[in-house]
C-alpha cells in the first residue's frame, strides 16, 4: 500500500537517483539506531521507492528520443509491437523505432492492412499528443511510453515477422478465431461475442457502442474477473475430469491465464483479473487461504511495478480495481437493504453487485466520461444472468468451428439468441427518455466523495471492532 502511495506522489514530485540514494541511506541509518520504529521507516522507505520508481519511467527527451522531433516532418524505421486495431475505416498501431528511443502511435487508412512484427519505413509529420474535452490524452498515451503521434504517413513495408515468435503466433491465432467466429454468426452479434470472449471491442458498430455506454453496460464487452473466474472453474473441473493431479492442473491453469491475458489484449482489467485469479489458484496449490483484500493490493502493486503510469492515467485500471473494492466492502453493507428482492436467477446477488460497483465507480465515471446512466442497475440485472451462458456457448462455438463451420453455426444459433436478447434490451432501455445524463464533475468533487467514503468505512470498521470487543467481554 505504501509503495502504491509513493507511485501516486511520484507523479507530482521529482525523485532522481541522488535524492533516492540520500533518502534511502538516511532512512536505513535511522532504522538501524531506532529499531523500535523500524516498520515506520520501512513504510516511508517504500513511499520514497514508489516515488522514485514512477520518476524512473519518465523518458529523457533529447536528440535520440523521437518526441524531440514533434511538429517536424521525420523519416524513421520502426517495428509494430502490438496487435493493430482496425476500427471503421482506420487502423492504428504502435511502432518501436530502430534509430531512436521511444514509441510512435501510427494512425492511417485501413488498407493495406499491417500486422504485428512488420518492419516499416515511415515518413510523416510527428504530432505531440494533447488533451481535449477534459481528457488527458497525452497522459493516457504516456502510460504506454508513447509521446508522438503519426497521422496518415507514407509507409513502405521492409520485412514481416520481425516480432516475438510466441506473440506473433498468439495474435495469428486470435485473428484465426475471429475469422471463424464471423463465419458462424452474423453481425452485430459476432462483434458483441468477440468482445465478450476475446475483449475485441473495435468491431462493435458505433451506434451500438454508444447505446452500451448510455445504458451503462460497456463492462460486459471487457474481459474482467467474472470471465476469468468462469474460465478457471471450467479448467479446474476439466482437469479433475481427466484425472490431472492438482499440481499439474495448477500450472496448466496459470499458463492458460497468461496466454488468455495476451490473447485478449492485456488491458488493465484483464491483467488485474488474471493476476488475482492466478494468485488465488496458486494459494490453493500451496494449501493456503487467500484473503481477497491482500490479493487485490498485491495485484495492483505487481502491475504498478511494471508500469507505474497506469495508476493515475489508465481509467480501465482504476475502474477495474474500484469495482472490485465495491464488491468487497460495499456489497456486504447493501445486503440488508435488498432482503425483499427475490433470489431466483441470482437476482438479488446481481442487483447488489451492480449497485455496489455503480456507487463506487460513479464519481470516477462522471469525472472522466461525464455520463450518468439512470437505467444501468435495471439493465445490468436483466443482462448479467445471460453472460455465463453466452460464454459457455461461445467457447463451444469457437472450439467446434475450428473443425467444422457447420457445427459451429449450429451452436451459434444458441449464442445468437442470447446476444440478440442483450441487444434488444439495450435498444429498448436506451429509447427511454432520460435514460442517461451528461454531467461532468471537477477533480475536487471526486476526491471529496472518495474521502467521504473512506471516512464512512473507517467509522463502520471501528464500530464493528468495538462491538466485537464488547461481545468478547460478555
Amino acid at each position: 500500500m505504501f509503495f502504491i502511495v509513493g507511485i501516486a506522489f511520484g507523479e507530482f514530485l521529482k525523485c532522481d537517483w541522488f535524492v533516492f540514494i540520500c533518502l534511502s541511506g538516511g532512512l536505513s541509518a535511522i532504522a538501524v539506531f531506532l529499531q523500535k520504529y523500524r516498520f515506520v521507516f520501512l513504510c516511508f522507505g517504500l513511499i520514497v521507492f514508489g516515488c522514485f520508481w514512477n520518476n524512473f519511467f519518465n523518458p529523457r527527451i533529447d536528440k535520440n528520443h523521437i518526441s524531440f522531433y514533434n511538429n517536424q516532418q521525420k523519416f524513421f524505421i520502426g517495428r509494430i509491437v502490438d496487435d493493430p486495431v482496425n476500427q471503421g475505416s482506420e487502423q492504428s498501431f504502435s511502432v518501436v523505432l530502430e534509430n531512436f528511443r521511444g514509441k510512435v502511435l501510427v494512425k492511417k487508412e485501413l488498407y493495406p492492412v499491417f500486422r504485428y512484427g512488420d518492419l516499416l519505413a515511415l515518413n510523416c509529420m510527428l504530432v505531440q499528443p494533447k488533451s481535449f474535452e477534459g481528457f488527458r490524452y497525452d497522459k493516457f498515451l504516456a502510460r504506454s511510453g508513447i509521446y508522438s503521434l503519426c497521422y496518415n504517413p507514407t509507409i513502405k513495408l521492409i520485412d514481416s515477422n520481425q516480432g516475438n515468435f510466441l506473440l506473433s503466433k498468439i495474435f495469428s491465432f486470435k485473428s484465426f478465431l475471429l475469422g471463424r467466429l464471423n463465419q458462424t454468426i452474423s453481425e452485430p452479434q459476432a462483434a458483441l461475442l468477440s468482445g465478450i470472449l476475446l475483449g475485441v471491442r473495435a468491431s462493435l458498430p458505433e451506434k451500438l457502442s454508444d447505446q452500451f455506454n448510455r445504458v451503462g453496460i460497456t463492462h460486459i464487452i471487457a474481459i474482467s474477473g467474472f470471465n476469468i473466474t468462469i474460465l478457471v472453474v471450467v479448467l479446474l473441473n476439466l482437469a479433475k475430469h481427466f484425472y490431472i493431479n492438482r499440481k499439474k492442473a495448477t500450472w496448466l491453469v496459470l499458463l492458460f491465464l497468461c496466454f488468455f491475458v495476451v490473447l485478449t489484449g492485456a488491458s488493465g482489467s484483464v491483467v488485474r483479473a488474471g493476476i488475482m485469479g492466478g494468485l488465488v489458484v496458486f494459494a490453493k496449490y500451496l494449501g493456503r487461504k487467500s484473503a481477497i483484500r491482500n490479493v487485490l493490493v498485491l495485484s495492483a502493486a505487481m502491475m504498478l511495478f511494471f508500469n507505474p503510469k497506469i495508476l493515475l492515467w489508465d481509467a480501465g485500471f482504476q475502474l477495474s480495481f474500484l469495482s472490485t473494492i465495491g464488491l468487497i466492502y460495499l456489497s456486504p453493507v447493501l445486503v440488508k437493504y435488498f432482503q425483499r428482492v427475490p433470489e431466483f436467477f441470482s437476482l438479488r446477488e446481481n442487483l447488489i453487485s451492480t449497485v455496489s460497483a455503480i456507487i463506487i465507480t460513479l464519481p470516477l465515471i462522471l469525472f472522466n466520461f461525464g455520463r450518468f446512466s439512470v437505467v444501468a442497475p435495471i439493465v445490468n440485472v436483466l443482462i448479467l444472468p445471460t453472460i455465463p451462458i453466452i460464454m459457455f456457448l461461445g467457447f463451444l462455438q469457437l472450439f467446434f468451428s475450428v473443425f467444422s463451420s457447420l457445427i459451429g453455426s449450429i451452436i451459434g444459433w444458441g449464442s445468437w439468441f442470447f446476444l440478440t436478447y442483450i441487444i434488444k434490451i439495450v435498444e429498448k432501455w436506451d429509447g427511454f427518455p432520460f435514460a442517461s445524463f451528461d454531467i461532468r464533475i471537477p477533480l475536487w468533487c471526486m476526491i471529496l466523495f472518495y474521502f467521504f467514503i473512506v471516512i464512512v468505512f473507517l467509522r463502520r470498521s471501528r464500530r464493528e471492532l468495538s462491538t466485537f470487543a464488547s461481545d468478547k467481554k460478555i
